[in-house]
């Protein structure tokens, strides 16, 4: 079947000329543009069930990234102290308490700022780590646990080594 162009795409743009023939295939092979209500429901419900597949992974995932953030939090915080320390020449330290959602950094023992870790974890004993001017360290470690049970530590050593460790419980050292 041979298709003749009206007079009017006769001189016009290749491109005019191409959508006019499209669009007339189209409605001669039945192609129609959208689609149906059965189509967009059947969508939306398989969208509906992989959203929540996804929120529940999430959802298991949450308070891990909370005790990584809070963990990663305290350590640069002991780095930033310890660096003052010895930039500033006086003694900084960062005080805990068992149960708290918060630590105090103090310069010569006054307390400067209170700081909050991230929702869902506590830190689980009470302790202070100081820095001298010289960069060493009273020796301790910050425990931290999570909603779900999951431990991990800041062990700081009395050369001043800042390090992250996971026990197996959260009464062990590591």
């Amino acid at each position: 079947m041979f298709f003749r162009l009206p007079a009017a795409l006769d001189t016009a743009r290749p491109s005019a000329v191409m959508s006019a023939n499209l669009r007339f295939s189209m409605v001669l092979l039945g192609v129609r543009n959208g689609f149906s209500a059965v189509e967009l429901v059947i969508a939306m419900a398989l969208m509906g069930i992989l959203a929540a597949i996804a929120f529940t992974s999430w959802t298991r995932l949450l308070p891990t990234y909370s005790l990584n953030n809070s963990i990663r939090q305290i350590q640069s915080e002991l780095h930033n102290i310890k660096m003052r320390a010895a930039a500033e020449g006086v003694a900084f330290q960062m005080a805990y308490s068992q149960g708290a959602s918060a630590y105090m950094i103090k310069r010569e023992m006054k307390t400067v700022l209170a700081k909050p870790i991230a929702d869902g974890t506590v830190i689980t004993k009470d302790g202070v780590i100081s820095f001298s001017p010289q960069g060493t360290a009273g020796a301790n470690r910050v425990r931290v646990r999570n909603v779900t049970g999951i431990c991990k530590q800041i062990v700081v050593s009395a050369t001043g080594r800042v390090r992250i460790c996971a026990p197996s419980t959260c009464a062990d050292d590591c």
